[in-house]
């Protein structure tokens, strides 16, 4: 269960991040996207610019932001619709832009941080009922005057798909009947892979350095 085939068309390097992709790609499920809808992704590193890109596949317009102005300016050359260094009120401006002064449908967290900052962003420039999804390691420390007028939804993504953390999937090999879990942990790498395959995502815009093997450590 904790295996794919790798597509022909796509090389060893880029399969490499099949895990770490199946993890941004959950995070979009967990989300619950429809067609045409505007997300915020908060945090460009690497789980963040894999999901901006899943995203725009997704059919949706995506905004990004983040503290690193170069990550910034590569999320704009994968496909963010807006991309700005973070600040709230700079943020706040951007999305609403986009959305007609509404506020965003969904807003995915892939920052890694002790503050409840991105928390708390989420909720500022979410729309009524929007959705909030965090996927990296940020305080959850909802504040109750943003989230509770807006009647926000707020879920965590837990890693890469049904099945992890499992013993019965991820030991003993029993897979979940397709027709009740369509997605597993390995459904999931597969699809990366495929959106890999079709040019939809390229993880080789993100490596910036090579290693081998005896430095591992």
């Amino acid at each position: 269960n904790l295996m794919v085939k790798v597509p022909e068309g796509v090389s060893d390097e880029d399969a490499a991040f099949a895990t770490v992709g199946a993890i941004a790609l959950q995070g979009v499920r967990v989300a619950d996207l429809r067609l045409g809808e505007k997300v915020l992704v908060i945090g460009l590193g690497l789980l963040g610019l894999l999901t901006i890109q899943i995203v725009k596949a997704s059919g949706c317009v995506v905004v990004g932001t983040d503290l690193d102005p170069k990550r910034v300016q590569l999320a704009r050359e994968l496909g963010a619709d807006a991309a700005v260094v973070t600040d709230p009120a700079l943020v706040e401006e951007t999305v609403m832009n986009l959305t007609s002064g509404r506020g965003a449908d969904a807003v995915i967290i892939t920052a890694a941080t002790k503050s409840n900052s991105p928390t708390e962003l989420a909720g500022q420039v979410s729309r009524l009922k929007g959705r909030v999804v965090a996927v990296g390691d940020v305080g959850m420390n909802i504040p109750r005057r943003v989230y509770y007028p807006k009647e926000l939804e707020y879920k965590i993504s837990m890693s890469y798909g049904p099945g992890r953390y499992d013993p019965q999937y991820e030991e003993k090999g029993i897979d979940y009947p397709y027709a009740y879990v369509p997605f597993t942990e390995q459904r999931n790498m597969e699809t990366f892979l495929q959106l890999v395959n079709e040019g939809k995502v390229t993880p080789s815009r993100l490596i910036t350095h090579r290693f081998p093997i005896s430095e591992a450590e």
